[in-house]
């Protein structure tokens, strides 16, 4: 205990005096007030909100990537095996094509309990 003492003691020390350390102190003085009249603040308001519109080349590559956008490899496989049950079902008799389709995309909604959401279930 004697030994680290005189550590501490500094220690305590160079904590003290960086905290008792002045800081410089700033002030910010306005010379001369900006005046602005209601129309020249709307103005600003306008040019500032208003966003320029697309050119026709941006706005007709966005339709494409959205129409002809690519489909993950999860995607995929839903359909498929969307297909295979529905031609499973169709061939075993046990429901008509329709049916089968209108099972399967109800079976694609997630499955929802009140008060619980698909990422807050623990597992």
């Amino acid at each position: 205990m004697k030994k680290a003492l005189p550590i501490i003691l500094i220690a305590g020390a160079a904590i003290l005096l960086l905290s008792m350390r002045r800081r410089p102190s700033v002030t910010v003085t306005a010379d001369m007030p900006i005046k602005q009249t209601a129309e020249e603040f709307e103005a600003e308001f306008e040019a500032a909100t208003v966003k320029p519109k697309p050119s026709l080349i941006d706005a007709g590559t966005n339709l494409i990537s959205t129409l002809f956008a690519k489909k993950t490899a999860q995607q995929k496989a839903g359909k498929k095996a969307q297909a295979t049950a529905i031609k499973r079902a169709v061939k075993t008799k046990t429901a008509t094509r329709k049916q089968a389709k209108a099972v399967t995309e109800a079976l694609k909604k997630p499955i929802f309990i009140r008060g619980f959401a698909d990422d807050k279930v623990l597992c």
